[in-house]
Formats: C-alpha cells, sequence, structure tokens
C-alpha cells in the first residue's frame, strides 16, 4: 500500500484551498491517501519533536505539502529525516517558524531542503531563484483556488425548464426567508415595468411554505405555478416556486441575475454568494450576512461583480438595471472571475503533487527511495 499526501496550512487561512487541491488529488485514480491539517482548533504540535513523529506515524506521508509563508522548521526537519519529501506552495516571502529562535537566520538551509516551490506570482518565483541559485525548482503557480468546483446538476431538468420557459428574461431569488417574500414580489412587481414578460423563480428557505407563498403571490396579482405541485410553467406564469428542494445551481443556471436571500434581515444569515458568482449570475445582496459570506459580498460589491442595496425599495429597481444585457454581463463575467480566480494554479500544483509521487512514491512501494 503507498504511503500518503498530507497537507498543512501554515496559516488557518489557507486551509479552504487545500481542501480544493484535496478534491482536485482525490479526483485521480492514482492519487494515495490525503490528509489535510492547520484548522484553528488542529492540535498539531509544530515544534514538539515526539507529537510530531506521532503525526507523522499517523499519517505515514510520503510527501507533505505545506502551504503559505510560514516554514515550521521542526516539522521541515522531521519529515526529512524521515525520508519525506516537502514541498512548499502557495508563497510569496517564506520565513522560518520553530521553537528553535530562528526568526532572524536567512532561510535560505531550510528552502534548500525542499523537493518543489510554488510561489503565488512571478516576482516572488524570481527572488527566490536568485537566493537558491537553482538548488530546488521554483515554479510561479499562482495563488490556490480558495472555492470548489461547481457542481453539477440534472441536465434533463435543466432542459425541460429552459423548453418551459423559452426566450423569456428570468431572475431568481435564491433561499429567502418568510420575512422577505413581500420584499422580492414587490422587485419583481418593479421590474415587471420594464421587462413585462419577467419571470421571478422564487426558492423559499422554508420548503414547507410553498404552497402559503404561491396563495401570497396570488393575493398580490401575480400568476403563479408551484414545483412541488409539477405545475407548468406557462406563458403566462410570473412567479415559479422552486419548493421541491433542488440544487439551487439549476435554477442559477436559468437566471442571469439572482438576489441573495437573508441579506436585507439582520440576523438572517445568508448562504455562500460563490455558487451565483462561479455560474455567471449577477448578484444582488443587501448589506447583511453571515461573517464568510460577508467577506466574500464585499470583495464582489468593490470589484462591480455585485450589487449591494441597502434596503427593499432597492432590490426592484437593481434587478431592472441588471436585467439590462451589457449590465448583467459585465457583472456575470466579473463574479465568475473571481470565483474561479486560481483554478489553473490548483490545477498545476495537483499534477505537480501526483507526478512527484508517481516519481519517488509509486504505488506499492513504502516511501521515496
Amino acid at each position: 500500500m503507498s504511503r500518503g499526501i498530507w497537507l498543512h496550512a501554515t496559516e488557518p487561512a489557507l486551509v479552504p484551498a487545500l481542501r480544493v487541491l484535496e478534491d482536485h488529488l482525490t479526483e485521480r485514480r492514482d492519487c494515495p491517501p490525503v490528509h489535510v491539517t492547520g484548522e484553528p482548533g488542529d492540535l498539531l504540535p509544530e515544534d514538539d519533536l515526539r507529537g510530531l513523529d506521532a503525526a507523522f506515524d499517523t499519517v505515514a506521508p510520503a510527501l507533505l505539502v505545506l502551504a503559505g509563508d510560514r516554514l515550521p522548521v521542526p516539522m521541515i526537519d522531521r519529515a526529512r529525516a524521515r525520508g519525506v519529501g516537502v514541498m512548499l506552495v502557495d508563497c510569496a516571502d517564506p520565513q522560518l517558524s520553530g521553537g528553535f529562535r530562528l526568526l532572524r537566520r536567512n532561510p535560505r538551509a531550510t528552502l534548500s531542503k525542499l523537493a518543489e516551490i510554488h510561489t503565488r506570482d512571478a516576482i516572488s518565483a524570481n527572488q527566490l531563484e536568485r537566493s537558491l541559485k537553482g538548488a530546488v525548482p521554483i515554479l510561479p503557480s499562482g495563488a490556490l483556488a480558495r472555492h470548489g468546483a461547481v457542481p453539477g446538476c440534472n441536465m434533463l431538468e435543466l432542459g425541460a425548464l429552459r423548453d418551459s420557459i423559452g426566450a423569456r428574461p428570468v431572475w431568481f431569488a435564491q433561499d429567502v426567508p418568510a420575512s422577505e417574500i413581500d420584499a422580492v414580489f414587490l422587485a419583481h412587481s418593479h421590474a415587471l415595468r420594464r421587462a413585462h414578460r419577467l419571470l421571478m423563480i422564487l426558492e423559499p428557505r422554508d420548503m414547507a411554505e410553498g404552497e402559503a407563498i404561491a396563495r401570497r403571490a396570488g393575493e398580490v396579482g401575480f400568476l403563479s405555478a408551484q414545483r412541488a405541485s409539477e405545475d407548468e410553467i406557462a406563458e403566462t406564469t410570473q412567479v415559479y416556486v422552486a419548493d421541491l428542494g433542488d440544487d439551487p445551481g439549476l435554477f442559477l443556471r436559468l437566471a442571469p441575475v439572482s438576489y441573495l436571500g437573508g441579506s436585507l434581515t439582520r440576523g438572517a444569515g445568508t448562504g455562500s454568494p460563490i455558487l451565483p458568482a462561479a455560474l455567471g449570475s449577477a448578484l444582488v445582496f443587501g448589506p447583511h450576512g453571515d461573517a464568510s459570506a460577508r467577506a466574500l459580498m464585499d470583495r464582489l460589491r468593490f470589484m462591480g461583480a455585485g450589487r449591494q442595496i441597502e434596503g427593499a425599495s432597492d432590490l426592484g429597481p437593481a434587478i431592472s438595471t441588471l436585467l439590462s444585457p451589457e449590465a448583467g454581463a459585465e457583472a456575470a463575467l466579473k463574479a465568475w472571475t473571481l470565483a474561479t480566480e486560481g483554478e489553473e494554479a490548483t490545477q498545476a500544483v495537483a499534477k505537480a503533487v501526483i507526478a512527484w509521487i508517481n516519481l519517488h512514491a509509486p504505488q506499492g512501494e513504502g516511501g521515496p527511495a
């Protein structure tokens, strides 16, 4: 049985990138077991030699992949003493770290022990090349992707929905809590003034509320269809209640514009904006959101890849603006660029890891020569 691959984030913020790298690696048939560490709660003793030995015994790696600019010297030394290869990825200016007061020393000697170094950019690669003078292969692979690949959807369902909708314009209100149902109805009424054939697909946060939402749509003057009731989308349908628990990616593939539900209500919580962004849907969101989602929402807003509104009355005008092909397409392209950045770097590093494993620790062998 082959020994595995140990991916360790020297900074907790890089754990998501290593999870994406793990997915890329484990998709391959020739990949040995992969182990990821570096979460804030991990008790990995980077400076405790006995603890490190116990961790190496448990993981049994052939290759240790470190991500970030911290160089945990004791960990690297124990790896080399055990014949484990060490690769450094997603780095720019690596500096020594450890319990031996090495912070003021030049990291050149430690870097020279590595199998490969993959930097975030060409400038960092050139600086390390000048320092190491060819002692280690250095590749400017780029920063690793922080977000995973977009999952697929039921293509037969997607095709059927596209046939039903035809050429009509569509927007998607995703994961809408009960407190925002009337807000999205108001927004749809506003947007219909500019696009009279517009269809809103409304995904409730609580699927059990689908029937009540369909009734409410009728009360405010909309003709609706309910997915859980297997209603067809007719030419006259104005609101389609998506209450069957489908993957939202199914509807995001139909809608060039989407609203992130919960973001108009303090404390309601929001899903991640990464899926709409990755599927090329121009995103509208309010001022609220979970901490992890908020950081990405702020980046989307800063890049012009998403539009933040301050209240329910702003939702309709924002949807109307982004339904314009020029405005919506520009925002969607920027959002897609942000959501997929680092994908090529992750693929390059995954390829390099597998190539090293196949060369130094092929399947069936106990580890590197």
